[in-house]
C-alpha cells in the first residue's frame, strides 16, 4: 500500500497543477498511507471503536478527494481537518491500548511521520516558488526524507527493539528544539541590534553573539533534555510511585528484566542492570560510554549484588530524586534478588538430587554388567564343565565345583560392593595399574587359552582423582574382557599415558581379525558413558588387523563424575 501511495504521488507530479493532481495527493495522504499504517499494529481483536474510526477516516478521506477534484476548496479543507482529527484520535486510542513491542511499533510509525510529513510539506512549499534547478534539488531532498516513513514502518514490523525508539524520539526532539533555539537566539539578537542602531552589526559583534549562544547552549541543552524526558517518560523519578510499580512486579513474580524495565522508565535513564560479581544477571536499555552509578544490594550483612544505572548523556552525577529512588528500591530489590537466587539454588539442588538417583541406577546397571558379568560367566562355564565330568571324572568335577564355590564367593563380594557403593578395593591397595593387572590376570579367551596382556605405563603416573581412577579401571577391564570374549586373539596391549591438559590416555589394543562392523552393546555403551560422565571421550577403531579402544579422560573430574563415584 505504501508503494501504491508512492505511485499516486508520481501520478500527481505528472498531472501538474490540475485538480486531478490535488485529488491524487489527498488520496495518497488521507486514504492510502493511513490504511497502510493502520495494518501494522493489531492489538488482539480490534475494538468496535477502532473499526468505526477506520471506516469514518476512509469515508471522510474519500469525500475530501472528491471535494478537491470538484474545486470545492473550503469543503475540502474542512473535510481534511475532520479526517486529521479522526486519525489523531484513532492514533491516541491505539497508543493507549498497546504496550510492549506493539507500543514500540506505534512509536516507530510516529517517528516516521514526524520526520517525513512536516519536512516534505515544507520543502514542497519552497519548491513552488523556486527556480527549476533549485526545485529539482529540493524535490530530491523531499523524496529522500519521505523514505523515513516506510523505513520506520519496516523497523516496526521486523524488529521494533533494534534500538530504543523512545530515546530516538527524545534525541530528535531535543536536536530540533536546540537548533531552533540557537538560530532564533542568534537571529533575534542580531535583529535587536539592527533595530536599535539602524546598522547591521559588525563582524566582531556577530562573533560575540555566536560565542554567547555557544556559552548558553549546554545549560539550555540540559534543561531541554530534562523537559523532554519529563514529557515523554513521565518526568522526574518519584520514589513512592516507583516503589509501588516495582512492588507490583515483585508481587506478581515477574522476571528481573521486567523489574529493570520499570525502574529504567521511572528513572528516565539510559540503562539499568543487575550484577553479581562480574556476571550480569539482567539488564534493560543500553550503557555505551555513559557514566554509571553502582548501588550495593544487601540483605542483612550479605552482599547479594549491585544495581548499575547508566546516567543520561551530559549528566556527571545522579539527580537527587534519582538517588532517593535508588536508596529506596535497593532493599526490596536485594530481597527479591536473594529470593530468586535461593529459588534457583533450590531448583538446581532438586535437579542434582534427581540426577544423582538416575546416575546411581545407571551405575548399578553398569557395575552389574562389568563386575558380575565376567564372574557369573565363569561360574556358568565351570558349572557346565562340572556337569560334563560328573560321571567320567568325579574328582575333576569336585575340583571344579570347589573353584566354582570360590567364584560364587567372589560374586557375593561383588554384590556387596555394589550394594554399599564401594569402589574396587584393589584401587586403594594396588593403584590403577596394579588393580587392572590383578583383575585381568586370570582372564582366558573364549576357547580357554590364557590371555596375555602387556601393560605400558609411565613411571611418573601421579595419584589420580577418584572419579578418573574408577572410570579408567572400569573402562580398561571391560575393554580387555571384550577382547577376551570377541577378538579371537590371545594377546592384548594396554597403554597408559599422560597428555597435555592434563589428561589420562588409555589404549586397549587386541590382535584379533575383525571383518564385520561392530554393533555397540551394553559393554561399549557402559564404557562410553563412564568416560563421558567425567568429560572424557572414547573412540573405537576396528580394522582387519585388530581393534583399538582409546579413552581420553581429563584429570580435573567434573562434579557430575564425583556425584556418580560417590
Amino acid at each position: 500500500m505504501l508503494i501504491l501511495a508512492a505511485l499516486i504521488f508520481f501520478a500527481a507530479l505528472a498531472a501538474g497543477r490540475s485538480d486531478l493532481a490535488g485529488g491524487l495527493r489527498v488520496a495518497a495522504v488521507l486514504v492510502v498511507i493511513p490504511a497502510a499504517l493502520r495494518r501494522v499494529v493489531r492489538p488482539g481483536p480490534a475494538p468496535s471503536v477502532m473499526r468505526w474510526a477506520d471506516i469514518l477516516a476512509t469515508l471522510v478521506g474519500l469525500a475530501a478527494v472528491y471535494a478537491t477534484m470538484a474545486g470545492f476548496t473550503r469543503t475540502a479543507v474542512l473535510l481534511v481537518t475532520v479526517c486529521g482529527v479522526v486519525m489523531l484520535g484513532a492514533g491516541l486510542a491505539l497508543f493507549e491500548m498497546t504496550s510492549g513491542d506493539e507500543r514500540r511499533q506505534v512509536l516507530w510509525m510516529i517517528l516516521g511521520l514526524v520526520v517525513s510529513a512536516p519536512t516534505s510539506l515544507l520543502l514542497f512549499v519552497f519548491i513552488s516558488g523556486a527556480a527549476p534547478g533549485v526545485a529539482l534539488l529540493l524535490g530530491v531532498v523531499a523524496a529522500v526524507l519521505s523514505l523515513s516513513l516506510p523505513l520506520a514502518t519496516a523497523i516496526a514490523v521486523i524488529n521494533p527493539r533494534v534500538v530504543d525508539v523512545r530515546a530516538v524520539l527524545a534525541n530528535l526532539t531535543v536536536l530540533t528544539i536546540m537548533f531552533a533555539f540557537g538560530a532564533a537566539l542568534y537571529a533575534g539578537t542580531e535583529a535587536t541590534i539592527l533595530a536599535l542602531t539602524g546598522d547591521i552589526p559588525p563582524r566582531g559583534v556577530r562573533v560575540l553573539i555566536a560565542v554567547g549562544v555557544a556559552a548558553g547552549f549546554h545549560p539550555m541543552l540540559r534543561w531541554v533534555r530534562t523537559s523532554v524526558d519529563e514529557m515523554l517518560f513521565g518526568g522526574r523519578a518519584d520514589p513512592i510511585d516507583t516503589l509501588t510499580r516495582l512492588g507490583t512486579h515483585l508481587a506478581a513474580g515477574s522476571s528481573p528484566p521486567k523489574w529493570l524495565d520499570t525502574l529504567r522508565t521511572a528513572l528516565a535513564v539510559r540503562g539499568v542492570a543487575l550484577r553479581q560479581g562480574e556476571k550480569i544477571i539482567a539488564s534493560s536499555g543500553e550503557f555505551g560510554a555513559s557514566l554509571t552509578v553502582v548501588t550495593e544490594l544487601r540483605t542483612d550483612a550479605a552482599h547479594v549484588g549491585d544495581l548499575v544505572v547508566a546516567l543520561p548523556a551530559d549528566d556527571l552525577r545522579p539527580a537527587p530524586a534519582t538517588s532517593a529512588v535508588l536508596s529506596l528500591v535497593s532493599v526490596p530489590l536485594a530481597q527479591a534478588l536473594h529470593a530468586a537466587r535461593l529459588t534457583e539454588e533450590l531448583r538446581a539442588s532438586r535437579g542434582q538430587a534427581v540426577n544423582a538417583l538416575e546416575e546411581e541406577r545407571r551405575r548399578m546397571r553398569h557395575d552389574l554388567h562389568d563386575g558380575l558379568g565376567p564372574t557369573l560367566t565363569g561360574i556358568a562355564y565351570s558349572a557346565d564343565a562340572a556337569a560334563n565330568l560328573l560321571r567320567s571324572a568325579p574328582d575333576d568335577a569336585l575340583e571344579i565345583l570347589r573353584d566354582l564355590r570360590g567364584g560364587a564367593g567372589e560374586a557375593i563380594a561383588e554384590i556387596r560392593r555394589i550394594v554399599y557403593g564401594l569402589r574396587p578395593r584393589a584401587l586403594d591397595e594396588l593403584g590403577l595399574v596394579g588393580a587392572v593387572r590383578q583383575q585381568i590376570a586370570p582372564m582366558r579367551t573364549a576357547d580357554g587359552r590364557p590371555l596375555a596382556v602387556t601393560i605400558h605405563t609411565p613411571e611418573d603416573l601421579p595419584d589420580l582423582p577418584a572419579a578418573v581412577e574408577v572410570a579408567a579401571y572400569r573402562m580398561t577391564v571391560e575393554a580387555v574382557t571384550n577382547a577376551a570374549r570377541h577378538s579371537g586373539a590371545a594377546e592384548a596391549t594396554i597403554t597408559f599415558a599422560l597428555t597435555p591438559g592434563p589428561a589420562l590416555r588409555i589404549e586397549v589394543h587386541d590382535q584379533g581379525h575383525n571383518t564385520a562392523n561392530w554393533t555397540p552393546g551394553v559393554g561399549l555403551r557402559s564404557m562410553r558413558d563412564r568416560v563421558e560422565q567425567i568429560g572424557g571421550t572414547l573412540t573405537v577403531d576396528a580394522t582387519a588387523n585388530g581393534a583399538t579402544i582409546t579413552a581420553n579422560i581429563p584429570l580435573d573430574a567434573s562434579p557430575s563424575a564425583q556425584l556418580d563415584t560417590n
